[in-house]
């Protein structure tokens, strides 16, 4: 998985360094995790952040026990995060691609 840093996200690691799982920020992603609970309905084996009065505020994700959940997820985080990015006409992309020999038409 590359590294990009994604906004309400932490990862956590073992003592290798690899990731782990994800903790995601359910007040920066609310909408998305709405869109989650209308899919697979109430999560019964999350686990959660809560604040003092008992609201969650993050989902611990667990790679290998929410591997495909977190695919879902890292997909539509990083599409959020490029929005705003230009985009280039797929003729250029082309271009770019066959300059680059990793395109043959």
């Amino acid at each position: 998985m590359p590294n990009y840093t994604m906004r309400g996200v932490q990862f956590l690691t073992d003592n290798l360094g690899n990731k782990t799982a994800a903790i995601v920020d359910l007040k920066e992603h609310s909408a998305f995790w709405a869109d989650v609970l209308a899919e697979c309905g109430e999560p019964i084996d999350f686990q959660f952040l809560v604040d003092s009065q008992g609201e969650k505020i993050a989902v611990l994700l667990d790679f290998e026990k929410h591997g495909e959940l977190w695919e879902d997820v890292y997909d539509c985080l990083i599409i959020e995060s490029r929005k705003d990015e230009p985009r280039v006409p797929w003729e250029e992309v082309q271009r770019q691609l066959q300059e680059k020999g990793k395109l043959n038409v």
